[in-house]
């Protein structure tokens, strides 16, 4: 005979709970930071500033959008920066990946 079927929504051993799928819960996303402009450009300079050979850019600029974008954030992903000599093909990583990261958990106050 065989066991009856548990019910998997309480199943402590199942392997699937069909609540997350790839990063994706019910919970939605997280909640984001408020911060002010001169924080949000200083946070933006000391995280391209971590970044190998881009010691000296700094983010001068950013333009706060009229809505909110489809991914909650009110400011735009393109800012002003001080590129201090720094060739672009050496800030451009940097940058991309410093601004998907900050628009993600930052909006602006």
């Amino acid at each position: 005979m065989h066991a009856p079927r548990k019910n998997p929504a309480h199943d402590a051993e199942a392997t699937v709970s069909g609540g997350f799928l790839f990063g994706e819960d019910e919970t939605g996303p997280a909640e984001r930071q408020v911060l002010s402009y001169a924080e949000i450009l200083t946070r933006l300079s000391a995280l391209i500033q971590s970044c190998e050979g881009c010691e000296q850019v700094a983010v001068i600029g950013i333009t706060r959008l009229d809505a909110l974008d489809t991914d909650g954030c009110n400011w735009s992903s393109s800012v002003v920066l001080d590129p201090a000599g720094v060739p672009p093909e050496v800030y451009a990583i940097a940058y991309a990946s410093v601004v998907a990261i900050a628009r993600a958990s930052w909006n602006l106050s």
